[in-house]
């Protein structure tokens, strides 16, 4: 290949692969925002649905013998 026909093909391929980077970098921006929603309904379940066994029981508060007068 003489240089002209080397450049030409460089340059297509560079231009091939700024539109490749472009395309991951907006499915990247997509799957950032669906992550960010899956946490949002995760933190949404819990907010509902306390997991119980790993909170301890509340205590009732001790009295300490002084009635309000």
């Amino acid at each position: 290949m003489d240089p002209a026909e080397l450049k030409k093909n460089f340059t297509e391929q560079i231009e091939k692969t700024d539109a490749q980077i472009r395309e991951l970098e907006v499915n990247l921006e997509k799957a950032k925002e669906y992550k960010t929603k899956l946490t949002g309904g995760l933190e949404t379940i819990e907010l509902l649905n306390p997991e119980t066994k790993n909170e301890a029981p509340a205590a009732a508060p001790e009295s300490t013998g002084d009635a309000p007068s």
